[in-house]
C-alpha cells in the first residue's frame, strides 16, 4: 500500500486497476493527496469519470477544512490579541488616571500655597516695610533717641523672624507631600530624643515664662525614622508653647508597651472645639484659639505631624475637655 501511495505522488496521475484504483488529487492550495479505492470489478468509463468528478470535490473539500482550520486559528490568535491590548490599554489608562489625580493634587497645593504665602507673608512684609521708613526718618532726625532705633530694629527682626517660620513651614509640608517620600528606621531612643527636643524649646518657653515638665523612663527604643518622628514631634511642642498662655506649664510624658512607644503632650490652653477636632489635621486649617504670644501660623504643622505618624503606621489623637487644654497622644510602633 506504501508502495502504491510513492508511486502515484511520483506519477502525479490516477492509475486504475482491475480490483484497486489509485487515486492522485492536487488541491488548489499545492497539496497532494493520494486515495485508494479497492473494488471487486474493473471500473467501466462511466465509473472513472465519476472517480475522478469525487476526486476533484474531495480536493475543494479538503481545501475548505484547511482554510477553516486557519481561519478558526486567526480569529484566536486575534481575539487573544485583542484581549491583550485591551489589557495594555486599561493598564495605561489606569497610569495615566493615577498620573493625571497626581497633578491636580500638586496643582492644588500650589495653589494652596501660593493662598497661604499671599496671606500670612503680607503683614509682617507690612510691618517690616514700615518699620524700615519709620527707621529712616529716624536716622535723618537728630532729635531720635537710640533706643526709639533699637525699638524699631527689633519690631523688623520679629517680623523677619515671622517670614522665615512661615517659609520653613511651608518647606516642610512640600517635603512631607512629595509622593516618592520614603522612612528610613533605624533604632532611636526616643527618651533621649523627647529631652533634646525639651531642651530646644525651652528659649521659647522661657520668653512666655511657661515651664516645660518631662517625665520618662531611662530609656525606650524604637524603630522609627529619627528625623522624621523629631520633626513631627516638634511641631506639637511648639503648638502646645505657642497656644498656651503665659506661666503655663507644658506635660511630656513617655511611656512603652509591646506593641508601641506612646507620647503624650498637654497643654493649658484654651483646649479645642468640636470643629477644631473635626479639621484638625487638615492642611492648612486655622483652629479657633489664637496663640498667646502674638505667634504666626500657617496651619500646616499638624498636617505634617499626621503625614509623618501615618507613614510610620502609628496613630495620633487629640484629646481635650474644652476649656482646660488639649492632649495630643503620639503612638509609634515599637517595630
Amino acid at each position: 500500500m506504501h508502495e502504491a501511495v510513492r508511486e502515484a505522488l511520483n506519477r502525479c496521475d490516477h492509475q486504475f486497476l482491475a480490483q484497486r484504483s489509485v487515486l492522485y488529487l492536487r488541491t488548489g492550495s499545492g497539496r497532494e493527496l493520494v486515495v485508494l479505492l479497492e473494488c471487486s470489478k474493473q471500473l467501466s468509463d462511466t465509473d472513472r469519470a465519476l472517480v475522478q468528478i469525487f476526486g476533484s470535490r474531495l480536493s475543494v473539500a479538503f481545501d475548505n477544512v484547511i482554510l477553516y482550520e486557519q481561519l478558526q486559528q486567526a480569529n484566536t490568535h486575534l481575539e487573544d490579541r485583542v484581549r491583550q491590548r485591551t489589557r495594555e490599554l486599561l493598564q495605561a489608562n489606569t497610569r495615566l488616571s493615577a498620573q493625571w489625580t497626581r497633578l491636580q493634587r500638586a496643582n492644588a497645593f500650589k495653589s494652596e500655597v501660593l493662598g497661604t504665602v499671599a496671606h500670612d507673608l503680607k503683614n509682617p512684609l507690612g510691618v517690616i516695610l514700615g518699620r524700615t521708613e519709620m527707621l529712616t526718618e529716624m536716622v535723618g532726625d537728630a532729635a531720635s533717641s537710640v533706643d526709639n532705633v533699637k525699638a524699631q530694629v527689633v519690631h523688623i527682626r520679629t517680623a523677619a523672624h515671622r517670614v522665615r517660620e512661615i517659609i520653613d513651614s511651608l518647606i516642610s509640608d512640600a517635603m512631607a507631600d512629595a509622593l516618592d517620600i520614603t522612612i528610613r528606621r533605624e533604632p532611636v531612643d526616643l527618651v533621649a530624643l523627647l529631652r533634646d527636643l525639651v531642651d530646644a524649646n525651652q528659649p521659647l518657653a522661657a520668653r512666655k515664662d511657661q515651664t516645660i515638665a518631662l517625665t520618662a523612663p531611662a530609656k525606650i527604643d524604637c524603630l522609627c525614622d529619627s528625623d522624621r518622628i523629631r520633626e513631627a514631634i516638634d511641631n506639637v511642642l511648639s503648638n502646645a508653647i505657642k497656644y498656651s498662655p503665659i506661666r503655663g506649664r507644658i506635660e511630656v510624658a513617655i511611656e512603652s508597651s509591646d506593641q508601641s512607644a506612646v507620647i503624650r503632650i498637654s497643654d493649658q490652653g484654651p483646649g479645642l472645639s468640636p470643629e477644631d477636632i473635626a479639621r484638625l489635621f487638615g492642611r492648612f486649617q486655622r483652629l479657633s484659639a489664637k496663640p498667646t504670644g502674638g505667634e504666626t501660623s500657617t496651619g500646616l504643622g499638624l498636617s505634617i505631624v499626621k503625614r509623618i505618624v501615618d507613614l510610620h503606621s502609628g496613630t495620633v489623637v487629640a484629646e481635650t475637655t474644652g476649656s482646660s487644654g488639649t492632649t495630643f497622644k503620639i503612638a509609634i510602633p515599637s517595630a
